[in-house]
């Protein structure tokens, strides 16, 4: 490695003996840095070979700028580069990372690649040329904001470039990557911007890794590929999953083969951050190593390892692109993110991070309360016990490293378990919240005060969680994609390795993948989730009784409008079900209707409102939500595809929920309210089926039903019935 400032005494030596500083291992660039620029000399060897372009945040004088970014963040994918060259300049070429054609011996080749040629986006003037490199000027390439690439520039500016400040403070050369260090100031709106960013570029192998296709009933990260065919001719799909390269080193190739377990011929290290607290670093530690049970099943031992910064010495740079880290950012935003940088011509994750929020722990504790103190005293407190906080963090860590694995999000995972069994403590302890770490089952609201349930995490490492790995890091000494799409076929009649990611939508398309559920049985599951918070809404004083407060939330994890959003998330993620099938959205109505009707007056109560005040407004608000999205054209449309004439159908559904809401003679103000959203929100769906082909075929149902009501409201008079019937158009 060779680190280049401006210290004169390192240039001359760089030039008169660079195998001094150098040493054994040749950088893979020189570099002379002087007051015309910085000039680099590239080897002709690594012409036509292939780079990634990176950068990342280094430090800024502030995270809150235009795109919200801390130290150690990146905002873009890396970018895949070539160089080539001619007599005069050196080009930078962008090669497409989606369409590929593999038969380059086919005589239609050359009609393909007419309309493939790789595009230049960028050139310099060849300084000087040997018979072994060329050198070119990159002071501007390096030192100036590269759009798509750096986070700051462009679309993503913080203000107005103070380009006066803008200026290489670091290069460092390494076998296989160089690493630049530079400084970007800006006006901003309200104040300066400083930040500091690093800029890598990385030699890619010159093998790249055999991909594996992407079979989507698993979850991972993955790449798309359009592949073009000569002899159909048609252009096919195919998408590489994301992961690393996990290989037995040449000589334990049969022994693996054999069944033996080997360790692999390069780990997975993550350094962790030495500012972590010493409880936590213990905790990610843990995690990280966590996924090593994962691949012992498949063979590989030791595959992950965790270090901190401290271990991997004093001149080791967790900016520089060859290393995965475990980043700590101080921060009142309560986040994790697991992110990798992969080779784009074969899914191949070649560097990986997690960025750590400080204030993480308070939303795992405000989870941990709302969601286990009914039954769990050890959740009572604001400052949790040093074990259960080691657990949470190692929990939320593992979880990271998950996705810097390449694995996806299962929000199905948790539907894979019946809800009772989550009151069974032989169950949770053997199987946890959900089948997947990867899943946002969080902790058990459903065990109930006396069933005896302890454990109240997702699994360290689930069943499917382990399946996973093996779907995407066994090794074959052939990749088959028939061999891995034979191993998924196995387990497609087992729910315990079904996989589901949630499509972006206001209400989930398919119910049984949503976050922050548990159990088969929604409508359980809400109830038992539901009873937990009047408990400790209930109890909370007598907990806090020796503080003599009169607030029983003050100096807890989670406030009274943390545990009435907790409530209303209950039923949100009962409404996706309604339409799913007949008897599920038979029980799902009546539930909701029961809540909405007055399931939600534990949250009123006397006592309540004395140190929480009144919380009509903020109740009548979530109800009104609750009701757009029972009666909106999303559940109208799920409905009235799935009906049958002897089910459930959408004229049903509006006929028992008017019968729900209109028979009280004296409706109070909440009940007023759920009427008027109902009215209203009916009578957009009229409006929006003017111009949606398929709300055509449900409007004259909800047209008979207003007329219906209207009937219903001049039958009754009153100045409010009135009012309503005005509504109804």
């Amino acid at each position: 490695m060779m680190r280049i400032a401006n210290n004169k005494l390192r240039l001359l030596l760089l030039l008169l003996f660079p195998t001094l500083l150098w040493g054994n291992s040749a950088p893979m660039f020189h570099i002379r840095q002087n007051a015309k620029g910085c000039f680099v000399e590239i080897p002709k060897r690594l012409i036509n070979r292939d780079f990634l372009l990176a950068a990342r945040v280094m430090t800024v004088s502030s995270p809150n700028n235009k795109v919200k970014l801390y130290a150690g963040q990146r905002l873009y994918d890396p970018v895949w580069i070539r160089l080539k060259y001619d007599k005069e300049q050196l080009y930078l070429l962008r090669p497409d990372s989606k369409n590929l054609c593999e038969d380059t011996t086919h005589l239609s080749y050359p009609a393909y690649a007419r309309n493939a040629i790789t595009p230049i986006a960028e050139s310099w003037k060849i300084e000087q040329e040997t018979d072994s490199s060329i050198v070119v000027n990159w002071s501007k390439f390096l030192s100036e904001p590269i759009e798509g690439v750096d986070p700051f520039g462009g679309k993503t500016s913080p203000g107005r470039s103070l380009p006066q400040l803008n200026k290489i403070l670091q290069v460092d050369v390494h076998e296989k990557n160089l690493e630049v260090s530079v400084q970007y100031g800006f006006e901003g709106t309200t104040q300066p911007f400083l930040t500091t960013i690093r800029k890598s570029l990385l030699l890619l192998p010159e093998q790249p890794m055999q991909p594996r296709i992407h079979d989507a009933r698993v979850g991972y990260d993955n790449i798309p590929k359009r592949k073009f065919n000569f002899d159909t001719p048609s252009i096919a799909a195919e998408n590489y999953i994301t992961r690393f390269r996990i290989v037995p080193s040449p000589k334990d190739v049969r022994s693996y083969l054999q069944g033996k377990q080997v360790k692999p011929q390069q780990p997975i290290v993550f350094y962790i951050d030495d500012a972590f607290p010493p409880l936590w670093k213990k905790a990610i530690r843990k995690g990280i190593l966590d996924w090593n049970k994962a691949f012992e099943e498949i063979g590989f031992k030791e595959v992950m390892q965790a270090k901190t910064y401290a271990e991997a010495g004093p001149e080791f740079d967790p900016n520089d692109i060859r290393f995965n880290c475990f980043r700590y950012v101080v921060s009142d935003f309560p986040n994790a993110m697991g992110k990798h940088w992969v080779d784009p011509r074969s899914g191949e994750i070649l560097q990986a991070d997690v960025l750590f929020h400080s204030n993480v722990i308070a939303l795992l504790r405000k989870w941990y309360f709302l969601q286990t103190s009914a039954y769990h005293p050890a959740a009572r407190t604001k400052t949790l016990p040093d074990d259960i906080t080691a657990q949470l963090i190692r929990y939320a860590a593992a979880h990271e490293i998950g996705h810097c694995l390449g694995l996806e999000h299962n929000f199905k995972a948790s539907y894979a378990h019946n809800t009772e069994d989550l009151r069974r403590p032989e169950f949770t302890e053997r199987y946890g919240t959900t089948p997947s770490i990867m899943d946002y089952a969080r902790f058990n609201y459903v065990a109930q005060p006396g069933d005896g349930v302890r454990y109240v995490l997702p699994p360290l490492l689930g069943v499917y969680d382990r399946y996973a790995i093996r779907i995407g890091y066994a090794y074959l000494s052939r990749e088959n994609t028939r061999t891995v799409a034979g191993w998924i076929d196995e387990k497609q009649n087992d729910p315990m390795y079904h996989c589901g990611r949630m499509a972006p939508s206001t209400i989930p398309t398919d119910p049984t993948v949503q976050t922050s559920d548990l159990g088969n049985d929604p409508v359980a599951s809400a109830t038992y989730g539901i009873r937990n918070l009047q408990q400790i809404l209930t109890q909370l004083p007598e907990w806090n009784k020796k503080r003599l407060t009169d607030n029983p939330f003050e100096e807890m994890p989670a406030t009274y409008t943390d545990l009435q959003q907790a409530y209303f998330d209950h039923l949100e993620r009962v409404i996706p079900f309604i339409g799913f099938s007949d008897e599920v959205s038979g029980k799902a109505v009546e539930f909701l209707w029961k809540e909405l009707l007055g399931g939600y007056n534990f949250l009123r109560t006397d006592a309540v409102c004395k140190y929480a005040g009144n919380p009509t407004e903020a109740i009548i608000k979530a109800q009104k939500t609750i009701i757009e999205k029972m009666f909106g054209r999303i559940i109208a449309e799920r409905i009235s595809s799935n009906e049958t004439p002897a089910g459930f159908t959408y004229a049903h559904y509006l006929e028992v929920s008017a019968n729900y809401l209109f028979t009280d003679k004296t409706p109070d103000i909440f009940t007023r309210h759920l009427q008027e959203s109902y009215l209203q929100t009916l009578q957009s769906l009229l409006t929006e089926a003017r111009t949606s082909s398929f709300s055509v075929l449900f409007s004259p149902t909800v047209s008979e039903h207003l007329t219906r009501i209207r009937e219903q409201l001049t039958t009754n008079p009153s100045t409010w019935n009135n009012y309503l019937k005005n509504k109804i158009q």
